[in-house]
């Protein structure tokens, strides 16, 4: 019996590494794809404590490098709290993360360079351009206050 316990621990273990082989993942996605394999509850936390431990996973880690990522995608601090808080993150976690990441300066910043990818060179951005640049930083997840201020510079500057 001990013997099948070690081995059933050393599947979970070695389950969990082929996991995170590819990408980072956050504790709740670990969990997930543990449970759906059949591992037990208790089998599954253990392993989460024995990956902190070894520092392979780490949610404050994981949500710092994944804003660094998204924002570096073009994606906003609304969209990516969304996706950060579907992967299990704490709210707190995300909170301080995007505070660090993104403060309305560097949001408007962003949101003008994806503006920048819409506007044809030389012309002058008409209604629909200005609509589409709306949509597009609304997909991206921007603040509506930073979207309207963005649009705004854009029709001046035209």
């Amino acid at each position: 019996m001990e013997g099948m316990v070690l081995h059933m621990a050393k599947d979970c273990h070695d389950t969990a590494l082929r996991y995170l082989e590819h990408r980072a993942r956050s504790v709740f996605e670990i969990r997930s794809h543990l449970a759906a394999k059949g591992f037990g509850e208790e089998e599954i936390e253990a392993e989460l404590r024995d990956l902190k431990e070894l520092g392979y996973v780490s949610d404050a880690e994981y949500c710092r490098e994944y804003i660094r990522y998204g924002a570096g995608k073009g994606r906003g601090p609304v969209r990516l709290r969304r996706e950060l808080a579907e992967k299990g993150i704490d709210a707190g976690l995300i909170r301080q993360a995007l505070e660090d990441g993104f403060d309305r300066q560097t949001e408007q910043e962003a949101a003008m360079r994806e503006a920048g990818k819409l506007i044809k060179q030389g012309e002058r951005p008409d209604d629909k351009t200005l609509a589409k640049i709306g949509r597009r930083l609304h997909a991206l997840g921007y603040h509506t206050e930073v979207i309207y201020d963005v649009i705004g510079k854009v029709r001046r500057q035209g």
